[in-house]
């Protein structure tokens, strides 16, 4: 069937299994394309946008699971450093647990890598608050390949001598 004027043209559709045509203004079908690429690239940019998100939210928790591993390690060095100041007083022997060294600590807060197991007060310390252990109580300040304290949630190893290990390497000021 051909167009009956000028500016009209015959385009094919596809209905229920078949072939016919229909007339259709250019420019009213040029609109529609541009509507269908149109709303193409709002589909590829939402999908764009969803996607970036997911990368986002990966990615913001895996540098808050780094920065807490960071402060634990630092947290481990802070009780190595106070366990040996307070070794000085007793024969170069480290503390049996953490309550004998509040003095060389100060706070209870450096025992928990977990703000919400905090305390500030050593009154209200118990050893829920706390995520160490010590691994070998007692040991001598010289022995540096022995473990003193471990974090039970990150798993980093400190010893007498102040360094950690985090599960790669070894890190101090000696090492």
């Amino acid at each position: 069937m051909q167009g009956p004027t000028l500016g009209w043209r015959t385009e094919p559709t596809l209905g229920f299994g078949e072939m016919g045509e229909r007339e259709v203004d250019k420019s009213h079908s040029y609109f529609l394309m541009c509507m269908r690429n149109g709303r193409h690239i709002l589909i590829g940019l939402a999908l764009v946008l969803v996607a970036g998100s997911v990368v986002y939210v990966a990615s913001a928790l895996t540098l808050q699971r780094r920065a807490e591993s960071y402060n634990c390690a630092s947290s481990v060095v802070s009780i190595c450093t106070a366990g040996r100041m307070w070794a000085e007083d007793h024969e170069g022997r480290f503390p049996t647990n953490f309550v004998c060294m509040t003095n060389e600590l100060g706070t209870p807060k450096v025992l928990s890598c977990v703000p919400a197991r905090r305390t500030r007060d050593w009154s209200e310390f118990t050893s829920n608050h706390c995520t160490y252990e010590i691994v070998t109580p007692g040991v001598h300040r010289d022995a540096g390949d022995t473990i003193f304290l471990r974090c039970t949630i990150h798993g980093h190893l400190g010893y007498p001598d102040m360094t950690v290990y985090d599960g790669v390497r070894r890190r101090g000021k000696n090492k």
